[in-house]
């Protein structure tokens, strides 16, 4: 109880702090947002044994995903509005991929991200607090950066839960944030997302969050509440394709979600 009465007492600090600088109020929705994810983490926690006992262990994390959607779009004002939802629907199995542009990726997954699909992440990311145990007790996949050996386990591990199971997977292809100063733009996609659905014999499902410079702008500190427009495209089938020809795919696909990127961004606006 100690710590939600400290937790009060420096959002109020920070809140008035914010009248006269803007700064401390983009580190109040920051500790909003960290809160907001501390209380989504817990949910899928206190929901796994449930989620296990109806033999959808992966599904903890679609618990996650709507509770921190729900609660942010309170909380932090940001409502997501998807174009071509019901392809979502009829594209399962898959590997969907999406851009990465800041932490507030997780709202957009926290809405568009479907039951039974894992997370492919970082190893270090399994022994974050909150956000590594329930991903742990979701049966995602971590992966070391830069292990042969590793990624090689992580493709016989993935298409064969993809084929088994009945799952998708998760994907940020350009395997970091892209952060772009003269407007909405992509970074070089990495082949393995089309290498995993290619070995799981699955297609691929683009999926396009707007530009975030109007809502979120780390380096000006700004944030702000709105709406978060994203675009799930028509999937990428793989059939008939040789592994030779995957990267010619990734580089066709790549530039389809750039052109939708720069279609659904608003213009940008100082700040």
């Amino acid at each position: 109880m100690h710590w939600l009465l400290w937790a009060l007492a420096v959002d109020m600090c920070l809140a008035l702090g914010a009248l006269l600088v803007r700064k401390l109020g983009f580190y109040r929705r920051l500790m909003h947002f960290a809160l907001c994810a501390a209380f989504a983490s817990t949910a899928g926690i206190l929901s796994a044994p449930i989620m296990w006992a109806c033999g959808k262990r992966a599904s903890v994390n679609w618990v996650v995903a709507r509770t921190f959607y729900y609660t942010t779009r309170v909380v932090l004002g940001i409502n997501v509005e998807i174009e071509g939802e019901d392809i979502l629907q009829r594209a399962r199995p898959c590997v969907m991929i999406g851009n990465h542009q800041t932490m507030l990726d997780l709202i957009m997954l926290g809405r568009v991200f479907p039951m039974q699909t894992v997370i492919l992440a970082k190893k270090s990311v399994s022994y974050y607090p909150f956000v590594g145990w329930f991903m742990r007790l979701a049966d995602d996949i971590f992966i070391s950066r830069g292990s042969k050996q590793s990624a090689s386990g992580m493709f016989q591990r993935a298409s064969a839960e993809l084929r088994a199971k009945q799952v998708s997977v998760w994907f940020f292809p350009e395997g970091t944030r892209g952060r772009f100063a003269d407007g909405p733009d992509l970074l070089p996609f990495k082949v393995g997302a089309f290498l995993l659905a290619y070995h799981a014999q699955v297609p691929v499902l683009p999926v396009v969050v707007m530009d975030f410079h109007n809502l979120h702008n780390s380096r000006r500190f700004w944030s702000t509440g709105g709406t978060l427009k994203i675009k799930i495209l028509e999937p990428v089938s793989l059939d008939g394709l040789a592994e030779d020809d995957l990267k010619p795919l990734m580089d066709r696909t790549r530039e389809s979600m750039l052109v939708e990127l720069k279609r659904i961004s608003p213009p940008r606006t100082a700040h």
